[in-house]
């Protein structure tokens, strides 16, 4: 009876006579948090190497930097909406001839929401990449083309190790907002995929207010529980990764 019953109890974390999904969303909201930060911190981090260390083709590198710019202008509901229009099952029709959507075996799935949530939060993420990058010293690539290494190769050797705080950095950072994002894959998630932040919101619309903040607090304790594995983390590898500027 929160909030006229102020005692403490854990009654409220017992799901299953509620609805929302329990903590089957919240084992997928951690699930797509996982997979939003590993694979967006590393398409993010070569799409940041590639405008900042590679040379040629200057216009389109142009052009991808103002295009990292643009989903920080998106609100979510507007990438959310956009993600129904193109990957719903519509069918291209030119002239006579029909063509499926190629893209809707994405729909209804947890990749769509991962997709939708690395777009959504791709520009901080990107200029942390490109701050990183812009701190290091461009002799290293000099240097190894002057000696035929090849560019992946330092790119693996030494800018990776070099650049890994703001890795880590840009993990947590898609992670934490994986997590509680709310306005993108409101549009996009399934009643057989449901989420922990779109569970909070049914259950409040139903009633069971305390249901829903038992799972905020889930929600709020795995972001705390990420941002101190991160903490430990990066201990110690921010000051090894920057001896070369000492030397």
């Amino acid at each position: 009876m929160w909030p006229y019953k102020l005692n403490l109890t854990l009654k409220h974390f017992d799901f299953s006579r509620v609805g929302g999904g329990g903590y089957g969303a919240f084992w997928n909201s951690v699930r797509m948090s996982f997979y939003t930060a590993l694979i967006g911190t590393a398409i993010t981090f070569l799409a940041a190497y590639v405008i900042e260390k590679l040379k040629p083709f200057k216009s389109l590198r142009n052009a991808a930097y103002f295009f990292s710019m643009i989903p920080v202008a998106l609100p979510g509901m507007v990438i959310g909406l956009a993600y129904i229009f193109f990957f719903n099952p519509l069918e291209w029709k030119f002239g006579q001839f029909v063509l499926p959507n190629p893209f809707n075996f994405l729909y209804n799935t947890m990749a769509i929401l991962v997709l939708s949530n690395i777009v959504h939060f791709y520009t901080v993420s990107f200029m942390t990449a490109t701050t990183a990058l812009k701190q290091l010293d461009n002799e290293f690539e000099l240097i190894s083309e002057s000696l035929g290494v090849p560019f992946y190769r330092t790119f693996w050797k030494v800018t990776v190790p070099l650049s890994l705080p703001a890795l880590l950095e840009m993990a947590m950072y898609y992670f934490v907002n994986a997590m509680v994002t709310v306005s993108a894959v409101i549009f996009l998630y399934s009643p057989r995929l449901k989420l922990a932040s779109m569970a909070i919101v049914n259950m409040d619309d139903a009633g069971d207010t305390a249901a829903g903040a038992a799972m905020s607090v889930l929600v709020i304790l795995t972001s705390v529980g990420v941002r101190l594995l991160y903490d430990l983390a990066t201990n110690g590898i921010a000051r090894r990764a920057s001896l070369w500027r000492k030397r």
